[in-house]
């Protein structure tokens, strides 16, 4: 390079004269040799580089993931999938009882998982499905119609699933038809005097809503009459007589506990010269009797 220099005009004076070295009259010249970064950074006012390129190596072990078959860190077990219904849970833990995860086959419920069953599906009529401890079914607190306890969504329960006694087989109310025969709970009313010229001998009664007929029984059966019959939960009294020296009389008076249950009394009176049995010439003179009754259809 040829530099043209005017008398009296230094060259390379200043900072120029620095990116210069070993300058002689003769006119060469040495460049001082500088090493740059291969990379360059342009740097704008946000302090943010631009145009360079960042290249990031990570080292170290891959983290592996629950389901992939290894057991790793932190994980219990890995069956190599994610399914809650087995052994290994999707969380890869061990599947126990209690952990709130339903493991069919095993498990019939667990917790608050009931396996999509309730009362109603287990066959009772209502009420609400547990969970015991041991992860089965607790089954205490559903309602079964016909075991003799009025549980929440019923309105009856008179022991059976029969209908047309009052309560039908969903457990609802239904109008009661009171005929039938109900037996006596217990011993039979027995009862004699005058050496057996009157015996009441009775184990069961008549019942029947239209007319109240209650067919009882001395030594004959004799139709008693009186207030209507009426069930599962009416009262009733009856009456019949039978005339003669003694007369006796008999009353029959109650009050249903349910459609096919009644408590109440039968009352023998007797009147008449005779009852005495002439002073007890014939044995024992006839008394009163007043029986407490439990009857059952």
């Amino acid at each position: 390079m040829a530099l043209g220099a005017c008398s009296g005009e230094d060259v390379g004076t200043g900072s120029e004269s620095a990116s210069l070295s070993g300058s002689s009259a003769t006119g060469t010249s040495t460049v001082a040799e500088t090493t740059t970064s291969t990379t360059s950074e342009t740097t704008t006012s946000g302090g943010v580089s631009a145009g360079s390129t960042a290249v990031t190596t990570t080292t170290g072990t891959p983290v592996g993931e629950c389901g992939d078959g290894s057991v790793d860190d932190g994980e219990e077990c890995d069956d190599g999938n994610l399914d809650d219904d087995d052994a290994c849970t999707s969380q890869c833990l061990t599947a126990v009882c209690g952990d709130g995860i339903l493991q069919t086959g095993v498990e019939e419920c667990d917790g608050a998982e009931l396996g999509g069953e309730s009362c109603a599906t287990l066959g009772f009529s209502g009420g609400q499905l547990g969970c015991l401890g041991t992860c089965m079914h607790d089954s205490s607190g559903c309602a079964m119609c016909g075991d003799g306890n009025v549980d929440d969504g019923e309105e009856c329960d008179d022991g059976n699933t029969e209908a047309g006694d009052g309560c039908d087989a969903a457990c609802m109310s239904e109008p009661c038809d009171p005929d039938g025969t109900y037996t006596i709970q217990g011993p039979p009313v027995a009862y004699t005097c005058c050496n057996g010229l009157v015996t009441v001998n009775v184990n069961a009664f008549l019942l029947s809503g239209d007319g109240a007929t209650i067919a009882s029984s001395p030594s004959n059966p004799i139709p008693m009459t009186g207030a209507a019959t009426t069930c599962p939960d009416g009262d009733f009294s009856n009456q019949g007589m039978i005339p003669g020296g003694c007369t006796e009389g008999y009353a029959v008076a109650g009050s249903f506990d349910d459609a096919n249950t009644w408590t109440g009394t039968y009352e023998i009176t007797f009147t008449g010269e005779d009852c005495s049995c002439f002073n007890g010439q014939f044995g024992t003179p006839c008394v009163g009797q007043t029986f407490p009754i439990t009857a059952k259809r």
